[in-house]
């Protein structure tokens, strides 16, 4: 007999299977119920929580721009702390969005809710979450905590200090650049994100001197993920840099490292107005460089500084270029320097890149004239080694 057969020959007693069909269908319609219940709970506190913020907001605006007191201290201690919650969110919303006086004044009403206190106790007491949001609430409401504050429990990952440092930076602290340089790159750090590239740019503005100093000691200590971010920052530095020494972005040419070396050229670009740089800056160094990305950002320097050592030096390197890319940008930058020596022939071996720089500076020019609203004439391509 199979096990089919034997299946076929059980009988369910009717009152079983009775029962079973109304414990499931029992069960479903619970489950219905319940879900139906949650759902209308949810939507009624959704229109509760939207009529409340509405009102909230409403306030908000009335005491910030229609009152010359905007009695922060009195309506926080009016409020229930689910409306205090509610008003929070709505504060960090605006904090984001409003700048100047009005986010100064309305920075107020953060310290009546007493989130600048417990921001603070946040930072001393809690987690890595917590000190996370902490630093955020702090920058909002462009209250720095005291530094001894930020440099005992602030210093843990790159994230962490970036966050302290942009709490400094947002409070206009006294001393940014100093404690805002310390905290960033302190005790060899790991690399930063985005946010903690833009914040190192933020804080050595005030003093680049500052970065520049904590880089000569510490440089060569530094991953090299670290280092090609130093010297991206000190790239756009170069506005307000004085006589700072800059001998160590001038070593970092020789790294081992191909993105420090691309970072370095890069950096050095905007510097060929410094006479110390440009002496201290060897040449050699490009003919011997293997990578054909950094020989490319050398040549790119050199027609930038433009003066007539770095041209024959560029010359001699794009004719001996065996790289096409790298080529092109030795072309290039020789294209752009030809008004300044315009007897000077194609190097041999550059036509072809040559015609690519040509055809480059052509549709920058026809870019230029389209954004500035003049009407342009279709014209031939430039032909040729004279362009």
């Amino acid at each position: 007999m199979t096990a089919a057969t034997l299946i076929a020959q059980v009988t369910v007693p009717t009152g079983v299977l009775t029962g079973a069909i109304v414990v499931l269908v029992s069960a479903l319609m619970a489950a219905v119920i319940v879900t139906l219940g949650y759902s209308l709970r949810a939507a009624r506190t959704r229109r509760r929580r939207t009529v409340v913020r509405s009102e909230l907001r409403s306030e908000l605006l009335d005491r910030l721009y229609g009152r010359d007191d905007p009695a922060w201290e009195a309506w926080a201690a009016s409020l229930s702390s689910r409306e205090r919650e509610e008003l929070e969110s709505i504060l960090g919303v605006y904090l984001r969005e409003i700048e100047g006086r009005d986010a100064r004044r309305l920075a107020g009403l953060g310290t009546a809710l007493g989130i600048d206190d417990r921001s603070r106790e946040d930072i001393a007491t809690g987690d890595y979450w917590d000190r996370l949001h902490a630093l955020t609430w702090l920058a909002l409401l462009r209250d720095a905590p005291d530094r001894d504050l930020l440099e005992t429990h602030c210093r843990g990952t790159p994230r962490e200090r970036a966050a302290a440092a942009r709490v400094l930076y947002a409070s206009d602290a006294t001393d940014l650049a100093t404690t805002g340089v310390d905290l960033l790159l302190g005790d060899r750090p790991d690399a930063f994100s985005v946010f903690g590239i833009d914040t190192l740019y933020r804080v050595a503005e005030a003093d680049p001197s500052v970065l520049f100093e904590r880089a000569a000691a510490d440089f060569d200590e530094w991953d090299p993920a670290l280092q090609q971010q130093v010297l991206l920052a000190t790239r756009h530095l170069h506005t307000v840099v004085g006589g700072a020494d800059l001998s160590w972005a001038v070593r970092a040419i020789d790294s081992p490292a191909e993105r420090v070396r691309v970072a370095a050229w890069r950096a050095l670009d905007a510097y060929g107005w410094n006479p110390r740089i440009r002496a201290g800056v060897e040449f050699d160094a490009i003919y011997d460089d293997p990578s054909p990305i950094v020989r490319a950002d050398a040549y790119r320097l050199l027609g930038a500084w433009g003066d007539p050592d770095a041209l024959a030096t560029l010359q001699g390197a794009a004719a001996a270029e065996p790289d096409a890319r790298a080529r092109v940008a030795a072309a290039d930058a020789l294209f752009h320097n030809r008004s300044r020596t315009p007897e000077t022939p194609v190097p041999d071996g550059l036509d072809v890149a040559w015609q690519w720089a040509a055809e480059h500076a052509r549709f920058d020019a026809l870019a230029r004239d389209v954004s500035a609203g003049r009407r342009v004439a279709t014209a031939p391509a430039f032909e040729g080694a004279d362009g």
